[in-house]
């Protein structure tokens, strides 16, 4: 069970809903990947770590799930490093005053 609200959670899959982001393709695996991370994390309490240990803590969701998934799609791996890089910012408006 993840510690990250509702809220918290579709807001940032939003992200990654479109076709491309950052001029980066998305596609049905890394909208799944990133899910997964979601799900899999407090991403609030990730948001706290520097971007290394946020990476990680990604990819370790991910990787509990998915076995392997990361090493064989480059693509989701990246949209990962994107989201932890992002996260800070991303969640200021969901969690702000």
């Amino acid at each position: 069970m993840t510690g990250t609200p509702s809220v918290v959670a579709s807001t940032l899959t939003h992200q990654f809903e479109g076709a491309w982001r950052d001029d980066t393709p998305i596609f049905g695996c890394c909208r799944r990947s990133v899910g997964v991370a979601i799900e899999g994390t407090d991403v609030l309490a990730v948001a706290t770590l520097d971007p290394a240990a946020r990476v990680r803590a990604l990819r370790q969701a991910v990787d509990a799930q998915l076995p392997g998934h990361l090493d064989t799609h480059r693509c989701c791996a990246g949209h990962l490093a994107d989201l932890a890089f992002d996260l800070p910012d991303l969640l200021a408006p969901a969690t702000g005053p």
